[in-house]
């Protein structure tokens, strides 16, 4: 965290591309302290025209390094831009980005598939005795963001551009343009601290261009991403509300 704002595992470079949740067995290979060549076994989480999250590399640690990715005949370097942190939902995962701009990495797979999005759901067992767990409560609370999103209603051919004002497990309160009215069903590609989600939600409520969306289901691999960005959103808002503490 850097002057208030949610570092996460940055995947600016990609928000403009579709990403796909699919684990595809790959081959990477990095350089070691002698230059030479080490060969590991990994396997996407999602992918891109441009990048991928992976899993499986254990030797692979820096942000900037270059490495080559392989499947079949096909062979593509790239950036580390990112690698999850021991403790978090990332954690044994990490970002790339391809540093050959005429190729795209994942043609043949794009082509062929879909995004996918399951239903979302409140964990199991959140409520123990008419109580909230501190962990859950943090994720049923709502969190004010600075956000955006991309706003798709049925029958629409184009996007209309929204912003994200607060954000919680189960919805989010977004400031639209024009009404939208209760009951709508929405798509949302929200983007908030530099990571995106997507989900499909309904209307609840709207009142003065500020509409509140309940989430009915998040794109397939995107659960573990709203789970991170709740849990960074409450441990900033547990510094900022010791910061402003009176100081005796």
């Amino acid at each position: 965290m850097a002057n208030g704002q949610i570092i996460l595992p940055d995947s600016s470079p990609e928000r403009s591309n579709k990403r796909v949740h699919v684990a595809l067995p790959i081959r990477l290979t990095y350089w070691d302290g002698q230059h030479k060549p080490v060969l590991e076994l990994g396997c996407t989480y999602d992918i891109s025209a441009r990048g991928a999250r992976v899993t499986g590399s254990r030797g692979i640690r820096q942000v900037g390094e270059i490495i080559a990715i392989e499947r079949g005949r096909n062979k593509v370097f790239c950036r580390v831009v990112w690698v999850g942190e021991p403790n978090s939902e990332f954690h044994g995962q990490m970002g790339l980005e391809s540093v050959e701009t005429e190729r795209t990495m994942w043609d043949a797979e794009l082509r062929d598939m879909e995004e996918l999005y399951d239903p979302l759901k409140v964990e199991v067992g959140i409520f123990r005795n008419g109580q909230v767990s501190a962990r859950n409560r943090r994720r049923l609370q709502r969190f004010t963001v600075d956000g955006t999103a991309e706003l798709m209603r049925n029958g629409l051919a184009a996007p209309s551009q929204a912003g994200v004002r607060d954000i919680s497990e189960l919805g989010c309160l977004i400031a639209t343009p024009q009404i939208l009215l209760p009951g709508t069903d929405v798509k949302l590609a929200i983007n908030v601290s530099s990571y995106d989600l997507s989900l499909k939600g309904k209307v609840r409520h709207a009142e003065s261009l500020r509409t509140g969306i309940e989430f009915r289901e998040i794109r397939k691999g995107d659960r573990q991403t709203l789970n991170y960005l709740l849990r960074k959103l409450a441990e900033n808002q547990l510094e900022q509300s010791f910061e402003l503490e009176p100081q005796e």
